[in-house]
């Protein structure tokens, strides 16, 4: 078919299917998400086509698209992070989590380091509280408190505590444990706050 035959939009299509742009690389450096960070940039494949821009990063097999760069990007930070919670809380560890864990660092909310204060403090009025630890997971954690031995009848004013600092505090959530000793403490991933 001769090119004097073909109408305006045939040209533009034949044109656009023949001479799309070439595939670029950029490097981000941040995951535009307030509670992770990224340890170094990482490059993104750019890919146009159809008016659909599309961002991959081969590493983790994660694409986002969006009608331009920014868009694409941002979906794909987005499933970078949502990937890498998900394998988070799942019981096996997989070499992608391994790898995610290298490159991605979580940001302790402001509001946590407030409430591990305060937290800290109401339980430094408490004498027979020894040790606390804890973990945060986004809007949850885990908390574990370590109280003497003597001191089992006075949980009541522990869970009081706990109480007062959980509704303050919403919509972050902490689970807490009692233990009468640090001994066989599972603490990874626990940071002692008290």
């Amino acid at each position: 078919m001769a090119l004097e035959n073909l109408t305006s939009s045939q040209v533009k299509e034949i044109i656009r299917s023949e001479f799309r742009q070439l595939p670029e690389t950029h490097w981000i450096q941040n995951l535009r998400h307030s509670s992770y960070y990224l340890r170094q940039p990482i490059p993104i494949l750019i890919e146009r086509a159809d008016g659909t821009v599309t961002a991959t990063y081969d590493d983790v097999e994660l694409y986002g698209t969006g009608d331009n760069v920014k868009a694409a990007m941002s979906d794909l930070c987005a499933k970078i992070v949502a990937r890498y919670e998900e394998l988070r809380k799942s019981a096996a560890k997989s070499q992608e989590h391994t790898f995610l864990k290298q490159i991605l660092e979580e940001i302790e909310s402001p509001v946590w380091q407030e409430l591990k204060q305060l937290y800290g403090g109401k339980l430094e009025e408490v004498p027979y509280v020894q040790e606390g630890y804890i973990k945060i997971n986004g809007k949850d954690a885990d908390v574990i408190i370590v109280i003497s031995e003597y001191s089992v009848d006075r949980i009541k004013q522990l869970a009081g505590i706990d109480l007062e600092i959980n509704l303050k505090f919403r919509p972050l959530y902490f689970h807490v444990e009692y233990k009468r000793s640090e001994k066989n403490l599972e603490l990874d991933g626990f940071d002692r706050f008290y």
